[in-house]
């Protein structure tokens, strides 16, 4: 099947952002009053992978300054306590301890932290919900405390080999980044996917701070590789697609969504890129929770949109710190509440889709989560588009229980 005969450009996106910058608008400001509904935030804005994360914090600030101007959550103003771990995981864990015990968070939501792996017993022990946030994380696989939005990177990973192999591919190179650790479990991960569709797999490390990639992209070249899977930031990945170019090396291209920002769209290089996205296609205006998104983003970050550390990491932030919204609405959480009454509004949740951002979702007490669908984007004439429509693509039992092993292991 060729998906780009599906095409569903996303509208809109660019002139919304031309329009901000015309002109300021005055800030909404809070409707609400009274003691706060106190939710926890960690991100690893600082350190290795800043180049990607380091404007999270803002977004989670403009969906709390967004709510308040709504309304609140439940008549209650929310306020999101922000935390850096700068990407070292004994700083992770001692802020979260700080959430928990010194600011009596009852949730960690919308995390943007890639060493959140330290957490998990520690949550454990505490019974306090980590609500949505970077999905491709291995704690959304294996814990039942980390209550996902969206696909996982494992299935997020299906979904870019099988679009590579529709593509017709029959070797696939992997670059993966060596400066995280959920990069590197990938990579095992990938060679099992990728042989049980039937293509060959080439792979290879990449640092986010080498000076450039010609070794990585000669090689792929020279071993046949004809799709490319690039598992790093938006950021690396303009710089790798460059240095292949350099070499008059142009391979189709895949990915998961995750690091796709804005820049994209402006470089040839990406132009044709198929990504498999844990949540649906991030600047499509035509799913409603998208919508708000980015008007939100327009009115309380207006200098975020365009820039090269607008990626789709801020996209999963948004969903998390929504998915906790509709547990505290459907839960009737208020200041008081504690870390359960969370957990039970998120149990309470039927096929909740946050406005069109996920696959429907429930969640199950004692149970990982399960969202067993991807969605599709891709990238077509310097925009975003739609090339499935903004519907989510699920894999049947099997596959999925065969994929969650495989990161079990």
């Amino acid at each position: 099947m060729n998906l780009w005969k599906k095409l569903a450009p996303i509208a809109g996106a660019s002139l919304i952002a031309l329009v901000a910058g015309c002109g300021q608008a005055e800030e909404p400001a809070s409707t609400v009053t009274g003691d706060p509904i106190r939710i926890g935030f960690v991100c690893s804005c600082s350190g290795a992978q800043s180049h990607a994360l380091g404007r999270m914090a803002d977004v989670a600030e403009a969906w709390a300054k967004s709510v308040n101007a709504s309304g609140g959550i439940n008549g209650h103003p929310v306020e999101v306590i922000l935390k850096d771990d700068g990407l070292d995981a004994a700083r992770s864990l001692q802020a979260v301890k700080e959430l928990v015990e010194n600011d009596k968070v009852m949730a960690i939501s919308g995390e943007a932290s890639l060493v959140s792996s330290s957490w998990v017993n520690y949550l454990a022990d505490k019974k306090v919900p980590v609500v949505g946030g970077l999905t491709f994380s291995t704690p959304y696989e294996t814990s039942p405390d980390f209550f996902s939005t969206g696909a996982s990177l494992t299935l997020q990973e299906y979904g870019a080999y099988s679009l590579a192999k529709e593509q017709g591919a029959e070797k696939l190179g992997f670059l993966y980044c060596s400066d995280s650790p959920t990069c590197k479990d990938s990579a095992g991960v990938a060679e099992k996917i990728v042989k049980g569709l039937g293509m060959e797999i080439v792979s290879a490390p990449v640092s986010s701070t080498a000076p450039n990639y010609t070794a990585q992209c000669l090689q792929m070249r020279d071993e046949g590789v004809d799709a490319l899977m690039i598992l790093n930031s938006g950021p690396v990945q303009t710089r790798v697609l460059s240095s292949c170019a350099q070499q008059g090396y142009t391979p189709t291209t895949v990915s998961s969504a995750g690091g796709s920002s804005d820049a994209w769209t402006q470089d040839p290089n990406f132009d044709g890129r198929l990504m498999a996205s844990a949540i649906a296609p991030w600047q499509d205006e035509s799913v409603p929770g998208v919508r708000t998104f980015l008007d939100a983003i327009d009115t309380f970050a207006p200098d975020l949109r365009g820039s090269e550390l607008f990626q789709q990491p801020a996209a999963l932030v948004w969903a998390g710190l929504e998915l906790f919204k509709a547990a505290a609405e459907g839960g009737g959480v208020g200041p008081q509440s504690t870390p359960a009454d969370v957990r039970n509004g998120l149990y309470g949740l039927v096929d909740e889709t946050l406005d069109g951002w996920t696959a429907p979702l429930n969640f199950h007490e004692g149970e990982t989560s399960s969202v067993p669908c991807y969605f599709v984007m891709g990238i077509e004439d310097g925009a975003f588009v739609s090339p499935e429509g903004v519907d989510p693509i699920c894999v049947d039992d099997g596959v999925y229980t065969g994929l969650k092993a495989l990161r079990a292991r």
